[in-house]
């Protein structure tokens, strides 16, 4: 039988609890994530509405080719030529419709801070990541004792993206090229581009930014964005920096659930999580990669294994995040139930967690689950989903176990495979930052194995300091490996606890040798005996300090 919540619940019939979890799990696009994110910077959290209609990339590169400011493409030849340039470096095209036959503008590349004035990606299916990333960007400026942080980070995004670009008027902020710079010809060629968008003044509200229930799980996505705009950014050029700005970001929204997994289970058991107390908790992931490169070896099949442990956590998260939420709704028939959604965010997991075996929230419970019986409809379906939910009542679990259950079962399908998404989408299986490697639609294929440009952006951020403020340019392999396990939760020289074993330690001894080959490969190991103690890594980029 396959039992199906009704549609009318509509609180039931849902997959987020945004308290617990500030996003929505389904697929992501990291790359077309980061012009919003780009608009969000400059204009204080909010975004305008987009009017640009993506199937009309053919006027607009007719204007491109009238502008006085282009010389040499008016004839056929020269459209082709222009054509051609667009998109294979400033435009990226895709496919609309039911049968996905129809072409269209799906973004512009994020060559420049101004590629926000497109009003693309139109259809911005960033569920809401963006909109977290900027909140904790601003908590991140907060907490380094900073005022004002919506100028501070316009600025750090600004010294980056946005040379040669003139904002106009704060705050509708319609860029367009200054007419002085001088920039690389791809970026040129989109600002160009972007003056043939009319932009858009009208500005959504800024969001009020929220008490995070996880704050260890949420933080790092400002922390990182930080770290590494004001060490590196500006030193860099902007392509590049733009493609280390998405791998740290794609890595760190990939972690958001399996952190956020790992509180939540703690609260319920009533055991301590320091990434519900502390925002810079020491990031408790074990996840082991591999760079032996040798499919079937040791080290691989222990990648392999850590993809199917996490994949296993997040299964345990789905019916672990329904019991909270459910727990968390009912509180508005408890008596009491105000004063808990007036504490701090974490503080009300607690208190929702300890109220599971509170006599008014049973009962609050057992209306729920009669309220999902009662909607069901007369078909065959109905009657199967009512005897279903009577076993379920007959099973000796607990009340707020026998909700939980019908609530896993009735929304097991869609609920699990957006999970799904979310873990191979921010894990960059298709992308060359990615954390994951394999095949997309072959589960048993997919490990962790860092991609080169994945591993770089890493050690940038190995290098900076504590404080956030300065970077060092030498550190022993010893220290790195300790940062990549501290800060970011990535094994490297060790497998995880729980799969400890001599085969396993063999495997991970392999790949530290693999991996010091990689970091030899990449221009940045140094080595002055055979001595681990006396084996450096130099910092891969220049840094501001």
């Amino acid at each position: 039988m396959s039992f199906v919540l009704p549609k009318q619940l509509k609180d039931l019939n849902a997959l987020g609890f945004d308290l617990l979890l500030p996003v929505e799990l389904n697929d992501v696009d990291v790359d077309r994530m980061m012009t919003p994110i780009l608009e969000l910077a400059v204009k204080g959290g909010r975004m305008a509405a987009s009017t640009t209609d993506p199937k009309d990339y053919e006027s607009r590169l007719s204007a491109l080719r009238r502008s006085d400011k282009l010389i040499g493409f008016g004839h056929e030849r020269g459209r082709e030529i222009l054509d051609g340039w667009l998109r294979t470096s400033v435009v990226k095209t895709g496919t609309a419709g039911r049968r996905r036959n129809v072409a269209q503008m799906d973004y512009l590349q994020p060559l420049t801070i101004a590629t926000y004035r497109s009003g693309l990606p139109k259809s911005r299916r960033n569920r809401r990541a963006d909109e977290l990333t900027y909140r904790s960007l601003v908590l991140a400026v907060r907490g380094a004792g900073q005022t004002h942080p919506e100028q501070i980070i316009m600025k750090l995004f600004m010294d980056v993206f946005g040379a040669g670009v003139d904002l106009g008027p704060m705050p509708s902020a319609t860029p367009r090229y200054d007419e002085s710079t001088c920039i690389d010809i791809n970026s040129l060629l989109c600002l160009r581009l972007l003056e043939v968008f009319p932009g858009n003044a009208k500005l959504f509200k800024a969001k009020e930014l929220p008490d995070f229930a996880v704050p260890g799980a949420v933080a790092p996505l400002g922390g990182d964005v930080l770290a590494f705009l004001r060490l590196y950014g500006a030193l860099m050029p902007p392509a590049e920096a733009m493609s280390h700005l998405a791998a740290l970001l794609s890595l760190r929204l990939f972690q958001l659930p399996l952190r956020t997994a790992a509180a939540a289970r703690a609260v319920l058991q009533h055991q301590p999580t320091a990434d519900l107390d502390k925002p810079d908790a020491d990031n408790p992931l074990e996840i082991y990669c591999d760079f032996t490169r040798r499919r079937g070896g040791p080290s691989d099949e222990l990648s392999q294994r850590c993809v199917q442990r996490d994949l296993d956590n997040l299964g345990s998260f789905f019916a672990d995040r329904l019991l909270l939420r459910t727990l968390y709704q009912a509180l508005v028939l408890v008596g009491g139930g105000n004063s808990v959604r007036e504490m701090p965010a974490s503080q009300q997991l607690r208190a929702i967690s300890d109220m599971r075996t509170d006599a008014e929230m049973i009962l609050a419970l057992r209306m729920q689950l009669r309220a999902i019986e009662q909607a069901l409809d007369d078909s065959v379906s109905g009657d199967e989903g009512r005897a279903f939910i009577d076993e379920v009542r007959h099973s000796g679990l607990s009340v707020p176990e026998q909700l939980t259950t019908v609530l896993v079962d009735g929304l097991r399908k869609g609920g699990m495979e957006k999970q799904v998404a979310w873990f191979w989408s921010t894990g960059g299986i298709n992308k060359t930052y990615g954390l994951l490697a394999g095949t997309q639609k072959a589960r048993t294929t997919w490990r962790y194995a860092p991609s080169d440009e994945l591993l770089t952006a890493l050690l940038t951020l190995c290098f900076v300091e504590p404080s956030g403020t300065r970077t060092r340019a030498k550190l022993p392999i010893a220290e790195v490996l300790r940062r990549l396990e501290q800060r970011f939760g990535l094994l490297i020289a060790r497998p995880p606890v729980m799969l400890d074993g001599p085969d396993s330690r063999a495997g991970a001894a392999d790949n530290l040798d693999a991996f010091v080959r990689k970091l030899q490969l990449l221009g940045c190991f140094q080595s002055l005996s055979d001595d681990f103690s006396a084996q450096f890594v130099n910092r891969p980029r220049e840094a501001a300090a």
